[in-house]
């Protein structure tokens, strides 16, 4: 949006100074007695930027050295408002005065007998007898001690009795023995901490306005501190004779909780071990004595239930044992090994030691990478032994056997497999190493026949 305006100019050449107005020119004259360089205009007129030279180099800043690194404390010299409230004396306490008008402007009424005590003769003052000020403890205690007296001076002599029987029938006789060995009555005060030699005894002049005096008040029996070897005054009420012989005990009922029967005992050594191990543990659970198979106690040698008994007359192929280092174990053999040996497992033949082909196949496919180590390296060398004819030429009924059984297992293909793709290191190292000893043995699969 373009405003509408007119257009002027503006000479600002100092060459022509006659062409100037009159008031420009005595302006210019002005600066020039002055000493100001021409062409700057007083009424802020633009002009030519001057240069001035430095009279003499700049100086760098000079840094202070602070052993902390931070610049160091500057003090005020002003001095804080919470600095001048500390610095300030404390604030005096107020006259007794002034604490005790109301006490003392409305006095308790008198009995008849007794003596009246008027403002002036309160012991409660602001100052004690050497004239140095009490704190405000000390006021108080000596204010209420005030009016504890004046008020036992207005009290005959029967009320005062009273109140005392009422005092000793409700408390108990070991919390009055404690109040009175806290009491100080020898030195004239009690837990209050006042002088207790003021008189307060006062003509019934200033009182009542007779001309005949009022007989003193008897003074209030002091309470001795009780002495321990002493025998108090009152038996506690749960004392009782050391002759008596303290009441038998309440009879407890006696709380009967049923036992359950005893479980069998656990004899491994009995046929019926299983069964009586899942009733005494677990009774309510169902029982599946296939799970429990492995547990069963081992068939004898010589029995014929066991698939690798030396009284078998003939074993398959798939039923031969072999150990870590591939060698073929006879049945016999496999019976005297010790279990220290390892070779000894939950098998189609726990009683004897060795390992099958095809459970060193199945053994192949754990998930578990030791038991895949130890299948690699044993296969490898049965593989080795195999190619090398150690167990019979090509065509014998043990090695055709045998190949039968590395090719219903696929044990080529998983050792193959696991060289290339096995991502655990030592089960990658077992398998190359097993591929290696088969072909070292030969490197070819015999076709069974």
């Amino acid at each position: 949006m373009a405003l509408a305006g007119a257009r002027f100019d503006i000479d600002l050449s100092s060459d022509n100074e006659d062409a100037l107005p009159e008031s420009l020119r005595r302006e210019r004259e002005q600066e020039r007695q002055q000493g100001r360089p021409a062409g700057v205009l007083s009424f802020g007129s633009v002009g030519d930027v001057r240069e001035r030279l430095p009279s003499k180099p700049p100086t760098a800043p000079t840094l202070t050295n602070s052993p902390s690194g931070f610049p160091a404390h500057k003090k005020r010299a002003r001095v804080s408002a919470f600095k001048k409230q500390r610095a300030a004396p404390p604030a005096q306490p107020r006259s007794n005065a002034d604490s005790n008008a109301a006490t003392t402007a409305a006095p308790l009424p008198t009995q008849p007998g007794r003596t009246a005590v008027s403002a002036s003769a309160s012991p409660v003052n602001g100052s004690s007898g050497d004239g140095a000020a009490k704190s405000f403890e000390e006021l108080e205690r000596q204010r209420i001690d005030g009016e504890n007296k004046t008020r036992l001076a207005n009290m005959s002599d029967e009320e005062i009795a009273r109140e005392r029987q009422e005092l000793l029938t409700g408390l108990s006789p070991s919390l009055l023995d404690k109040l009175l060995k806290r009491a100080n009555l020898d030195d004239g005060r009690g837990d209050t901490g006042v002088e207790m030699g003021i008189d307060y005894s006062l003509n019934t002049a200033a009182t009542t306005g007779q001309s005949h005096a009022v007989p003193k008040a008897p003074p209030t029996p002091r309470l001795a501190p009780p002495d321990p070897d002493t025998e108090p005054a009152f038996p506690p009420p749960d004392l009782t004779p050391a002759s008596s012989t303290p009441p038998p005990p309440p009879l407890q009922p006696k709380i009967h909780f049923p036992t359950p029967p005893a479980p069998p005992t656990l004899d491994p050594s009995s046929p019926t071990f299983l069964t009586t191990l899942h009733e005494k543990y677990f009774p309510t659970l169902p029982t599946d004595p296939s799970k429990l198979a492995w547990m069963a106690p081992l068939p004898l040698s010589s029995s014929l239930s066991s698939p690798y008994s030396p009284s078998h007359p003939a074993l398959p192929p798939s039923a031969l044992r072999f150990d870590f280092n591939g060698r073929l174990l006879p049945p016999r053999a496999a019976l005297d090994i010790p279990v220290t040996k390892g070779l000894h497992h939950h098998g189609d033949a726990p009683e004897a030691a060795g390992y099958t082909i095809p459970e060193l196949a199945r053994l192949a496919r754990s998930a578990f990478p030791a038991q895949r180590c130890v299948a690699f390296q044993a296969l490898g060398r049965i593989l080795y032994r195999l190619g090398k004819g150690e167990w019979g030429a090509e065509g014998s009924d043990i090695a055709m056997g045998l190949w039968r059984c590395v090719a219903e297992g696929r044990v080529l293909e998983g050792l193959q497999e696991a060289a290339e793709r096995e991502r655990h290191l030592s089960a990658k190292s077992y398998a190359v190493e097993a591929v290696w000893n088969w072909q070292r043995g030969g490197g070819q699969l015999w076709k069974a026949g």
